[in-house]
């Protein structure tokens, strides 16, 4: 039998006892019910407890991508032979349908980079014969749009950071994240305007400054100061070295000049 670690899916998240089967999908998939019911359950087998009963998680497909139409939910009819046909339902949510406001109520902030997948619609506009008055307006459209968004992304960070929804640590990470699919729009798009990106807006760094940053600013500037005292004390203990070696050459010297005023007093006694 293949086990769950040769198969990819998504999420297995387990809240007040109850294990929720996440799965994200960018692209139609015929086949995406029966994998859903697959992973869940080679989840459900490996934590099963009771030899008896087999638990299946409660699966939820998340498209990314937004297509024609889509049910609230999505049937896998099984079929058992003699024992009669079980319906096995898989909700569907499909995420551009659902505004920020409505994200952020369900405490879906893990999928708030997402936003940005909103760009995809105005790239799907460009092809190699767009004339360039056509081009100019999606490009002036795209950066408007990206202004947009990015708003309300880092509003929503900061909306979730304050409750405790996130962590720091997450949030940085969602951060990431979401610069990284900006880069992979920003890079298509850059492709097919070929060069013409005067309108284009990189994501600034720094635009949601966190106590963690702020932090890593305070221990990069102790460590500049550290170094700088480092280097300051590297250069006084040359010149104690220095002085050092001195005081030794003129420590011989005394010694040497003790040595021959007793010579001295000597021969002046014995004359």
């Amino acid at each position: 039998m293949p086990n769950l670690e040769s198969r990819y899916a998504d999420m297995f998240l387990t809240i007040a006892n109850h294990t929720f089967h996440l799965e994200a999908q960018s692209t139609d998939d015929e086949m995406i019910m029966l994998r859903v019911f697959e992973y869940s359950f080679l989840h459900a087998s490996s934590v099963q407890s009771n030899p008896d009963i087999l638990t299946f998680p409660i699966p939820m497909v998340i498209y990314l991508n937004q297509p024609q139409y889509r049910p609230r939910e999505s049937i896998l009819h099984i079929t058992f032979t003699d024992q009669g046909t079980f319906d096995y339902r898989i909700k569907n949510f499909v995420y551009l349908d659902h505004g920020l406001a409505e994200l952020n109520k369900r405490n879906m902030a893990a999928l708030i980079p997402f936003q940005l997948l909103r760009l995809r619609s105005l790239l799907d506009l460009l092809h190699p014969d767009t004339s360039k008055e056509k081009s100019a307006q999606i490009l002036k459209n795209f950066s408007r749009l990206q202004t947009e968004i990015w708003h309300d992304i880092i509003q929503s960070m900061e909306h979730h950071l304050r409750l405790g929804n996130l962590t720091e640590d997450d949030t940085i990470h969602l951060l990431d994240l979401s610069s990284m699919l900006y880069q992979y729009f920003y890079n298509s798009l850059s492709k097919k305007m070929k060069g013409e990106m005067q309108n284009m807006k990189p994501i600034p760094p720094g635009i949601l400054e966190l106590p963690h940053d702020k932090y890593l600013r305070y221990t990069d500037e102790l460590k500049k100061e550290i170094a700088r005292y480092a280097d300051e004390n590297a250069r006084y203990a040359d010149e104690n070295a220095r002085y050092a070696d001195e005081n030794a050459k003129y420590a011989d010297e005394i010694l040497r000049l003790k040595q021959r005023i007793a010579e001295l007093e000597a021969v002046h006694h014995n004359a």
